[in-house]
């Protein structure tokens, strides 16, 4: 092996070495069904990080009459909210999936057990209307 390629091998190594087991504790992922429990470092998570973490599209797209849309893949539109705030998101991705002719996508993001509540009632809509439901758990989750 030629010497001056040794500290590139080194390097990717290291750097190989490092930042997969860091990515692999910050976003570790644990699916069950529909429901997403999301571990963590200690900071504090909003929903643009939940947005960020999720979203295998384009994030927060501007539509031509000035809403905005969390997450927007080729076939879906998706809204992220906490669970109490279940009903004005139920209503957004209606309306977002309606203009841009997309299958609608909605993921509540639940503090406690207390949160069951609204993804309960939640549920229920989207059955009726279609519209695709997941739930993802906070790392500090509790079972209230």
């Amino acid at each position: 092996m030629e010497d001056s390629k040794l500290p590139i091998i080194i390097f990717v190594l290291m750097i190989v070495g490092v930042f997969i087991p860091i990515f692999g504790n910050i976003f570790m992922i644990n699916q069950n069904k529909n429901s997403v429990k999301l571990e963590t470092t200690n900071k504090k998570l909003y929903k643009a990080d939940y947005v960020h973490l999720y979203c295998k599209g384009v994030e927060g797209v501007i539509l031509p009459d000035r809403t905005r849309i969390d997450c927007l893949t080729e076939n879906q539109a998706w809204e992220f909210n906490w669970a109490e705030k279940w009903n004005e998101s139920f209503g957004r991705v209606l309306w977002h999936a309606y203009r841009l002719e997309k299958k609608p996508c909605l993921a509540l993001i639940l503090k406690s057990s207390d949160d069951y509540i609204y993804l309960d009632v939640a549920k229920k809509l989207c059955d009726k209307y279609g519209v695709n439901l997941i739930e993802i758990k906070t790392k500090d989750f509790a079972n209230n």
